[in-house]
């Protein structure tokens, strides 16, 4: 059995940043191939193909028209919410961590 801690909370923040992001619920996610993924896998490959794959995923609402600071504060929101969804609990940032992270995107 596995003790609830608080990364199980670190995870949930991170899904609930990619809906508000992505626009996407977190279930029936596919790639392109069709194959079933999570926000977690379909972020990792949005990261791993730099600013054009995250602007691939993230809600066109959010990126239309936007300024080159604004593009940057989501892409850094973007790869925490990815880290918080890391499937190892011991790989997701503390909430120390995750507050740190949000004031540096803040500015």
């Amino acid at each position: 059995m596995r003790s609830v801690t608080t990364k199980v909370d670190m995870f949930s923040f991170g899904i609930v940043v990619m809906e508000l992001l992505t626009r996407r619920r977190p279930t029936a996610l596919f790639l392109d191939d069709g194959s079933p993924t999570t926000f977690h896998q379909l972020a990792e490959v949005a990261l791993a193909n730099g600013t054009e794959g995250i602007l691939e995923v993230l809600d066109p609402a959010l990126v239309m028209d936007v300024a080159k600071q604004k593009l940057e504060m989501l892409e850094a929101l973007f790869r925490l919410a990815h880290n918080c969804t890391a499937p190892n609990p011991g790989d997701r940032p503390d909430m120390s961590e995750v507050l740190a992270t949000l004031l540096k995107i803040k500015g």
